[in-house]
């Protein structure tokens, strides 16, 4: 390892030292941002009573980190200082719209004053959602003027924003960690920390002593160690393991220097530009809100979606990923108190990336434009169809008797049906065993079906316009036309599933042509049970979660417990004859 390879990593250092203005003897390349910050958590000799405090938007293993450190050592909890993304373009700011580094300082003030030392504060220069821009420089100048080691997390910056470690280091910046994998263009496993001179000494790598070895024979070669101080050297080899991403970081800067036109500059210019664009052009179009300005925006866009709920933003995100291959990370931020909310709002975060075009961007947008409707027609529908049967079984939880027979049934949305994925489902089998603590449903058949295969039900169909044509009446195991059969069941929900009434029975049968019925484990008495079944479970439009209907609001149909395959079948020839699907 140590020739070769280590003569690469060291011209690696060398490159990215020039990039990020630092000395190379002050930089170290490390697998990952979680590497480095250990090493310095550990370095900043944390001891009983003493605080260390992070922003509300610390990414979540660097607070990890912080707690087991203060808990293995007696330290108080960290202390967090809110962060508030007020919306509208503003800046982030502290707890009730205070600027950040008013309110970081005041929570330095008060352990102070309370007689605790501040061992570390970390901050993010861009935090990880939102993406933001913080004022890192202004943050680090309050802990310099306190005398505080400042940890400021670069994760998102290398390749985003320019760096310049002195100036960093002049503003109290004590350590500065960067993922090479995430904007740099190198492969993950590289990241590097800069340490400032003064803190190096305490500063070690997880893998302590791989360069010490007292063995005459251990193949090192001298040369790739010469003129290395003591930081450097722990930091060289760190065990056995892959080193090729942390050579691999010269190359991504190579490439990013001569292989596109224009360099660097043109790389962050355009991903920046096309950023800022982006979430203006998003925004307007969905008639809703940036969340930051231009000058706390980097790569990464921020705008509200059209939508009120949190079960029709997951299914959003679900179906434009599912159904139209768009990756986005949605996010959510609580009510915002200083604009009147109530309930939370819900965002994406769309990267760009010399490959992202404006088109791409477009597509986003006109994608939630047609989905974000639809969504919260079937966030609705399932909502008041829980809230009705959860009602339910609050009122006849004491009731309830032991039936033979339950079924659970999950309804799944085909593709083109309404654009919603076959992916929008869940089972509601296993949480039904959850929901049922006091053992009174028992599940022995469970029918999955996707609402296109149901269409041969009439219950779950749109009938055609001939009011002569013959169907198997819902509730009497004979034929009506069908005008008699809306008039008989007129009671119907609203969205996604318009011919879902809250009275609908389901039936292992009715499937069209085409689909195979299907064919659970059965246990004796099947059909009898049926009937005897005061419960059923429905669960609608993936929403994961089972609810309890009682036999008035959901029923098997009198015509299944009588084995009226043959019916069915009659009713697929009928419909076969008028070209109902």
């Amino acid at each position: 390892m140590l020739g070769v390879a280590a003569r690469k990593i060291q011209a690696a250092r060398a490159s990215l030292a020039s990039y990020v203005g630092a000395d190379k003897a002050d930089l170290a390349l490390v697998e990952n941002c979680t590497a480095a910050t250990t090493a310095c958590v550990c370095a900043a000799g944390i001891r009983a009573g003493d605080t260390v405090i992070h922003l509300g938007t610390a990414y979540g293993m660097v607070k990890n980190c912080l707690s087991h450190h203060c808990s293995m050592v007696g330290a108080e909890s960290p202390v967090v200082v809110p962060v508030e993304f007020r919306g509208g373009g503003e800046a982030p700011r502290g707890d009730g719209g205070v600027p950040l580094e008013l309110a970081l300082a005041d929570a330095i003030d008060d352990a102070v004053a309370r007689g605790s030392r501040v061992a570390l504060v970390t901050f993010d220069w861009i935090a990880s959602c939102p993406g933001a821009v913080m004022p890192a420089l202004e943050l680090a100048r309050v802990c310099r003027d306190r005398g505080v080691p400042a940890l400021l997390d670069g994760a998102h910056v290398l390749g985003q924003i320019s760096i310049d470690c002195a100036k960093l280091e002049a503003a109290g910046v004590t350590y500065l960690m960067a993922d090479a994998h995430k904007w740099l263009f190198s492969p993950k496993g590289s990241a590097m920390l800069w340490v400032a001179k003064k803190a190096q000494a305490k500063v070690y790598p997880s893998v302590v002593g791989a360069v010490c070895s007292n063995t005459p024979t251990t193949n090192f070669d001298p040369a790739a160690l010469a003129g290395l101080t003591e930081f450097e050297r722990r930091f060289q080899y760190t065990g056995t393991r892959d080193y090729t991403p942390l050579i691999a970081v010269k190359d991504a800067l190579d490439f990013r220097a001569s292989a596109i036109a224009g360099g660097e500059a043109a790389i962050v210019g355009y991903n920046r530009s096309t950023a800022i664009w982006a979430q203006e052009w998003l925004a307007a179009v969905w008639r809703t809100e940036t969340l930051l300005p231009a000058e706390c925006t980097a790569f990464m866009a921020h705008a509200r979606v059209p939508v009120a709920t949190q079960a029709a933003a997951t299914l959003l995100n679900r179906t434009l990923k599912e159904d139209r291959a768009i990756h986005v990370m949605a996010f959510a931020l609580a009510p915002r108190a200083h604009r009147g909310e109530s309930a939370p709002t819900y965002w994406v975060r769309p990267c760009m990336q010399l490959f992202v075009s404006r088109d791409d961007v477009r597509a986003l947008g006109a994608a939630v434009l047609d989905l974000a409707p639809k969504c919260e027609s079937a966030a609705r529908c399932a909502a008041e169809w829980l809230a009705k049967t959860r009602a339910r079984m609050t009122r006849n939880v004491n009731t309830v008797n032991n039936a033979a027979h339950k079924v659970t049934v999950g309804f799944s949305v085909p593709e083109g049906a309404s654009g919603l994925g076959i992916h929008a489902r869940s089972d509601s089998a296993k949480e039904l065993g959850a929901l049922n603590v006091n053992k009174t449903m028992e599940v022995t058949a469970v029918a999955k079906y996707s609402a296109g295969a149901l269409s041969g039900d009439p219950q779950f169909r749109t009938f055609g316009t001939n009011p002569n044509v013959l169907v198997p009446r819902a509730k009497a195991g004979t034929l009506c036309n069908i005008a008699e059969e809306r008039a008989a069941t007129a009671r119907e929900t609203t969205g996604l599933f318009a011919r879902l009434r809250l009275d609908s029975p389901v039936g292992s049968f009715g499937k069209r042509p085409g689909f195979a019925p299907p064919v659970p484990s059965r246990k004796p008495g099947f059909e009898a049970a049926c009937s005897e079944s005061p419960e059923s479970v429905m669960d609608i439009a993936g929403t994961s979660a089972a609810s309890s209907v009682d036999g008035a609001g959901f029923e098997h149909p009198v015509w299944l417990t009588k084995k009226t395959a043959a019916l069915s079948m009659v009713y697929f020839e009928r419909s076969n004859e008028v070209g109902l699907e």
